[in-house]
């Protein structure tokens, strides 16, 4: 899993001027609104805009290598683009979404004693309420990573969560690997990557009534610069990973859950949980927080904890 730290900052060039618009007025179906720059690095030198997103559709204009786009809507492995002369769509492979690089977090301050718990949503309902209950019972402010699937399966605990004043992470729509290294697949294109993000994020304002902000979780923490770059770009300049992996996903008892947590913990530690029935870390919890609190340790969000 890739897990290196992309902290640099890159400057954003001012988007494409106001284009014509030569489309007709309906949108495909599923298409995400979006507000990005990106410069055309098309492999034959120039990428081609068409007046839709298929290369069955009648080409507008080809336009070449280092072009600065204007990124408007995404649909499938397409982005909706303006020129500077024309609007239409282009296949996202041969574009590189411009954006100031998100900062990876593994920990925050490290000069104090507070910790983040993270609780992964993406598959059932698992232990959740048993979670809240716990995180509630003991005054634990925590932060959970939610797919859009998981929140519209369960709105009642999203709104549960949000009303509780945890913290929600953007965990993509459907959790689907960006850059295919832990699925042994196949990277997704920068129109997919970022319309895992938006879509999310929308559901999430809808259910909850506030969205993740700058905070986004990759599925399986699989990601690269591009994909830093393009989570900069929609003002997601957050990229939640973690310093200690509970390994409840992977089939530890609550005992080994609770010995992995606490002989790895350290100030500004970001931990890893799942919420899901798989998983026996809401078992581990209770024991996990008393531990910590006993020796000193405080809780925070993620946004607490890196501030």
């Amino acid at each position: 899993m890739n897990r290196r730290v992309f902290i640099s900052r890159l400057a954003v060039g001012s988007a494409a001027t106001a284009a014509t618009v030569l489309l007709p007025r309906a949108e495909p179906a599923g298409a995400v609104s979006i507000d990005l720059s990106g410069v055309v690095e098309a492999s034959d030198g120039f990428l081609n805009v068409r007046t839709g997103p298929s290369t069955a559709r009648t080409l507008l204009e080809s336009v070449p290598s280092g072009t600065r786009l204007a990124l408007l809507q995404t649909s499938g492995d397409w982005f909706k683009v303006a020129t500077g002369r024309s609007t239409g769509w282009a296949h996202s492979g041969s574009i590189v979404v411009s954006g100031p690089s998100a900062l990876v977090l593994t920990y925050g301050i490290q000069t104090r004693p507070r910790v983040a718990l993270t609780f992964d949503a993406g598959s059932d309902a698992g232990y959740t309420s048993q979670i809240l209950d716990l995180l509630a019972r003991y005054k634990v402010p925590s932060s959970f990573g939610l797919t859009g699937g998981w929140a519209q399966s369960y709105p009642d605990l999203v709104r549960r969560i949000s009303t509780n004043g945890h913290q929600l992470i953007n965990h993509t729509l459907n959790h689907v690997s960006y850059t295919g290294y832990s699925t042994n697949g196949v990277p997704l294109s920068p129109a997919k990557r970022v319309s895992q993000l938006v879509a999310n994020e929308e559901i999430l304002v809808r259910i909850a009534g506030a969205g993740a902000g700058a905070y986004w979780r990759p599925p399986y923490g699989d990601y690269d610069a591009a994909a830093l770059h393009l989570a900069g770009g929609l003002k997601m300049s957050r990229c939640v990973m973690w310093a200690i992996d509970s390994l409840g996903w992977n089939g530890l008892s609550a005992s080994e859950v609770r010995d992995r947590v606490l002989s790895r913990i350290g100030n500004g530690a970001i931990v890893l949980f799942h919420v899901g029935s798989a998983s026996q870390d809401a078992n581990a919890l209770e024991s996990i927080i008393r531990s910590l609190r006993a020796s000193g340790y405080q809780f925070g969000t993620v946004r607490q904890t890196i501030h």
